[in-house]
C-alpha cells in the first residue's frame, strides 16, 4: 500500500506541475487543431521573430522612399528659380507636389508593422496581462500588420497612382497645351507609384497562413530581392537610379 500510495502521488505531482511549463490557449481565428496544441510561449516567440523580421525590411523600405521622395520634391523645387521658362517651372511644380504627396503617405499611413515590435515589447511587459491575454493582443498584431501589407499593395493604391499621375498630366496637358511633356510626365509618376507598391513587403500573409497551420518553425526560403527608386545627380545632369538588394 506504502508503495502504490507513493507511486500515486507521485503521478499526480506530475500531472500538476506539467500545465506550469506548457501552457496552452485557444487558436486564432482560422486556426487549426495543430495551432491549439502548441504552447504558449512558442506561438508568442513566433510571432515576436516573424514581426521582427518583416519590421526590419518595412523600415528599410519605408525610409528608402521617404529618403527618395523627399530629394525628389526638395531637387525639383530648388531649381525652379534657376529657369526663366514660366510652363517649365509649372512642370517642377507640379513634379514636387506629386513627390510631396508620395512622402506624406508614407508619414501618415506607415505599415502597421513599422511599430509592431514595440507594441509587443510593451504589452510583454504589463504585469496585467495573462500569457493567453498577451498571445491574443500579439494575433490580433499579426492579423492587423498583415492586412495593412495587402492593402499597401491592394488595388485602392494602384487606383490612388494612377487618379494622382493621370490627373496631374491631364493638368499638364490642358493647362500648358504641352501634351508629348504631360504624357511623360504621368508615365514616368506612373512607374515610379508602380514600382513604389510592387516593392513594399508583403511577407506577413504566408506568415498567417503558416501560423494559422502550427507551422512555427522559420521559414528558410532564399529572401527575396528588394529595389527602390532615388533622384541621382551626375556632372551630365540628373535622374533617377535603381537601387537592388539582396
Amino acid at each position: 500500500m506504502l508503495v502504490l500510495s507513493c507511486a500515486l502521488g507521485l503521478v499526480c505531482g506530475e500531472e500538476s506541475v506539467r500545465p506550469a511549463f506548457a501552457e496552452t490557449c485557444p487558436p486564432i481565428a482560422g486556426g487549426g487543431a495543430g495551432l491549439a496544441e502548441q504552447d504558449v510561449e512558442a506561438r508568442l516567440e513566433f510571432i515576436r521573430a516573424e514581426l521582427g523580421r518583416e519590421s526590419a525590411r518595412a523600415q528599410r523600405w519605408t525610409t528608402a522612399w521617404q529618403v527618395s521622395f523627399g530629394l525628389a520634391t526638395g531637387a525639383q523645387l530648388a531649381v525652379m528659380p534657376f529657369f526663366d521658362d514660366r510652363d517649365m517651372r509649372i512642370e517642377l511644380a507640379v513634379g514636387a507636389g506629386k513627390s510631396a504627396v508620395g512622402l506624406a503617405g508614407l508619414l501618415v499611413m506607415p505599415l502597421v508593422v513599422n511599430r509592431a515590435p514595440q507594441a509587443l515589447e510593451g504589452w510583454a511587459g504589463s504585469e496585467t496581462l495573462g500569457r493567453c491575454a498577451l498571445l491574443a493582443q500579439a494575433e490580433g498584431l499579426l492579423l492587423e500588420a498583415a492586412e495593412s501589407e495587402a492593402a499597401g499593395r491592394g488595388w485602392l493604391m494602384h487606383g490612388a497612382n494612377v487618379l494622382l499621375n493621370a490627373g496631374a498630366g491631364v493638368a499638364l496637358g490642358w493647362g500648358l497645351d504641352r501634351w508629348q511633356t504631360a504624357a511623360i510626365n504621368a508615365s514616368a509618376g506612373l512607374a515610379v507609384g508602380v514600382l513604389m507598391i510592387l516593392t513594399q513587403p508583403d511577407a506577413l500573409e504566408d506568415v498567417l497562413v503558416r501560423y494559422r497551420g502550427g507551422e512555427l518553425g522559420r521559414d528558410e526560403a532564399d529572401p527575396r530581392a528588394s529595389f527602390f527608386v532615388a533622384p541621382a545627380c551626375t556632372p551630365s545632369g540628373a535622374g533617377l537610379q535603381l537601387s537592388i538588394v539582396f
